[in-house]
């Protein structure tokens, strides 16, 4: 897959991400101003070269704006600090069930859903990134206060807090040197 450069139509910075299908109606966030909106929204094409910083790498979206991370994180339950380990690659999370498992089941909370959401943790040339990604369960997903969108998909940055039904957990580091990746 490619890359997509952006401009911000509100303080003209360039950005890029890896091309995924259907981005065009995915919800970007400018890491500099904070103005988020569905890709389409956003300048793409030959007016993407002129936004600011365009004879320099193209600013990425958040999450890459920090040091490269090498760790594959963890979730931390709020309410029971249970933490779940993160491996590379898809990891469905939802409420405790005989049926509909999710791949890292966490409470018995019947405000959230079996397959709540998904955390895809993807190594890319900038470190391990975290994708948050809205998987249309019955529920809504809360990010750091605020509801996200269906099919958004969204970089998380350790300490993001996400609340599914009425449970909180947030996305942290972890302090074994197995779940890091070099």
């Amino acid at each position: 897959m490619g890359k997509i450069f952006l401009v911000c139509p509100n303080c003209r910075t360039r950005l890029s991400f890896p091309e995924v299908p259907g981005y065009q109606e995915k919800i970007v966030e400018c890491p500099i101003c904070h103005f988020k909106a569905t890709a389409n929204v956003y300048q793409g094409g030959t007016a993407a070269k002129g936004g600011q910083g365009s004879d320099k790498e193209a600013t990425l979206l958040p999450g890459h704006l920090m040091q490269q991370k090498s760790d594959l994180g963890q979730i931390r339950v709020v309410s029971t600090n249970q933490r779940c380990p993160l491996r590379l690659g898809t990891n469905v999370i939802g409420r405790i069930a005989q049926s509909g498992k999710a791949d890292i089941q966490i409470t018995q909370d019947p405000y959230m859903s079996r397959r709540h959401l998904q955390i895809d943790v993807v190594k890319t040339a900038h470190g391990i990134e975290h994708h948050l990604v809205e998987i249309n369960s019955k529920n809504i997903i809360i990010l750091n206060g605020k509801p996200i969108q269906r099919n958004d998909i969204l970089v998380l940055n350790f300490g993001d807090k996400l609340t599914l039904g009425k449970t909180d957990i947030y996305l942290e580091e972890t302090d074994e040197e197995a779940t890091k990746i070099v």
